[in-house]
């Protein structure tokens, strides 16, 4: 299903994104690998070519909308054109880290909400164009109803980014109803990355209420790999005891 796919991942330098990338490009995509660091990109880009897999990477700051529609342009440039667009990229933030810096809650929802609307917005012609197309965009359970995440009252700003994902995310799916782009909402509950270790939290891996960030990339490959006439609307994942 993802044979020759040219697969575009914001976020893709670690964590959620980089499982992603590799696992797709293991199934023959050709994966635009999306993000701000330039060595974290790099050694993500060698481990798929290593694998003899087809990736390029596209340094993007997708809070800045200049930075986006060139990268959008050299993706095409690089690929022909794009089938699938998952945006991933985010913070975290929570009420204890915006006591000594409260400029996190702009960044969060620039990050966590405008940039992927404006990636969104700039793949989307490439879509609508040929008819043809998927989005899929990770959002939290901190997003979702009837999750314990969903309304924390320990991070706020963050929900509320993740809810205007989400309703982001359904508005653009009941526009697209009548066309043959799919768009997914996807849910992941806490899992082991580098988004807590990146906002300077204590103790950010190997927690008992992690999910394993591989485990949830393949949920991920999954939903993209369903048959072209599915659509997964929405999909929660949440944690196991073992």
């Amino acid at each position: 299903m993802l044979k020759n796919k040219v697969v575009v991942i914001t976020g893709a330098g670690t964590g959620l994104g980089k499982a992603v990338a590799v696992k797709v490009a293991a199934l023959g995509a050709k994966v635009a690998i999306v993000g701000k660091t330039e060595v974290e990109l790099k050694e993500v880009k060698s481990e798929i070519n290593k694998s003899e897999g087809i990736a390029e990477y596209f340094v993007c700051d997708i809070t800045q909308a200049d930075e986006v529609k060139r990268a959008v342009q050299a993706v095409v440039k690089t690929y022909g054109h794009i089938d699938v667009l998952i945006n991933n990229a985010g913070i975290w933030t929570d009420e204890e880290l915006e006591a000594n810096r409260p400029e996190l809650r702009k960044k969060a929802l620039e990050t966590n909400v405008l940039g992927h609307i404006q990636f969104t917005y700039e793949v989307l012609p490439i879509f609508q164009k040929k008819n043809a197309g998927y989005i899929l965009n990770v959002i939290s359970t901190a997003g979702a109803s009837d999750t314990p995440a969903g309304n924390n009252t320990r991070w706020k700003t963050y929900g509320a980014s993740k809810w205007a994902m989400t309703g982001f995310t359904k508005s653009l799916r009941e526009s697209l109803m009548e066309t043959k782009i799919r768009v997914t909402a996807f849910h992941p509950g806490g899992f082991d990355s580098m988004l807590y270790e990146k906002a300077n939290r204590p103790n950010p891996h190997n927690q008992p209420w992690m999910m394993d960030t591989n485990d949830v990339a393949d949920i991920v490959v999954f939903a993209l790999t369903r048959p072209a006439g599915v659509m997964m609307e929405k999909i929660i994942v949440s944690h196991v005891n073992k």
